[in-house]
């Protein structure tokens, strides 16, 4: 099993935090040996922060399969969204194109995430999800109807109940699908800040029939810093590092901001990102 310590900016997209030692199993047996630890697992980073912790984390990058079956696409826990948006291209079938442009999401972290945006999420493209249990160390199968239960807005029941390994979708032909990734990745950067940016993707959860963008753009917090991190001009959901930004300035920034809205709005903003 390889184990490195790598930075934040090589971790996470938005480069914040301390330097973290990365366990890298190349095998189902490793991975499970792993499970008494209760190390947290790390995707591509694209909505995550480090702390200033040295608790070390787990990859599932060895995870890269790639299958197609009657219909159905089933993809490893380390497989990159891109590409399975250039396998989209190549054979003509919908399923990620509104998730283009976040960069270095993985199966595995969209998954235990629930990630979505624009209105979808991947709760609705899932036919099964197949996990290794944390209690048993057992591999076990999560069932369309079960996701249908257990899977909600930015919520699973992961990684409480297992580390993700492997998903199957459900997939349609599209035959202008390249046309509809790029329709999706421009309406992504005419909205939010472009993925080269240092950011960790939406900062909060939109409250019920509200917007967290909206209410931070309301609360004056719009372009507003604590240190070298700051709410995007374009985007006010968006934490962006300007470079070399400590923990300690993104958790002052992220209080700062769930006082306000408390105060001004009476809503207590829950977080999307997730701190390891």
């Amino acid at each position: 099993m390889k184990v490195k310590l790598l930075t934040p900016e090589e971790l996470t997209t938005i480069g914040v935090g301390a330097p973290r030692k990365v366990y890298f199993p190349e095998s189902i047996g490793e991975l499970r040996s792993l499970l008494k630890e209760n190390l947290p697992v790390i995707g591509g980073g694209s909505n995550s922060v480090l702390s200033d912790s040295k608790t070390p984390l787990i990859s599932t990058a060895f995870l890269k399969e790639i299958r197609f079956e009657n219909g159905k696409l089933t993809l490893g826990a380390g497989v990159k969204l891109s590409q399975v948006l250039k396998l989209q291209q190549r054979e003509k079938f919908s399923l990620f194109e509104f998730l283009a442009g976040i960069p270095r999401a993985t199966v595995g972290g969209m998954v235990a995430q629930n990630a979505g945006a624009f209105g979808r999420e991947i709760k609705e493209l899932l036919e099964s999800v197949v996990y290794l249990e944390k209690e048993s160390g057992e591999i076990v199968e999560l069932e369309k109807k079960e996701v249908e239960k257990v899977f909600g807005y930015r919520k699973t029941p992961f990684p409480e109940l297992g580390i993700v390994l492997f998903a199957t979708f459900k997939l349609k032909t599209c035959r202008n699908i390249k046309k509809t990734i790029e329709k999706f990745v421009k309406l992504r950067l005419s909205k939010q800040p472009p993925f080269f940016i240092k950011t960790a993707g939406s900062t909060f959860k939109n409250p019920p029939e509200n917007s967290a963008g909206r209410l931070l753009d309301a609360a004056g917090l719009k372009g507003f810093s604590v240190g070298r991190v700051y709410f995007s001009e374009l985007h006010a959901n968006f934490t962006v590092n300007r470079g070399g930004a400590e923990f300690s300035e993104f958790s002052e920034l992220i209080a700062v901001a769930r006082d306000r809205i408390k105060k001004l709005f009476q809503i207590e903003l829950e977080l999307e990102v997730k701190i390891f």
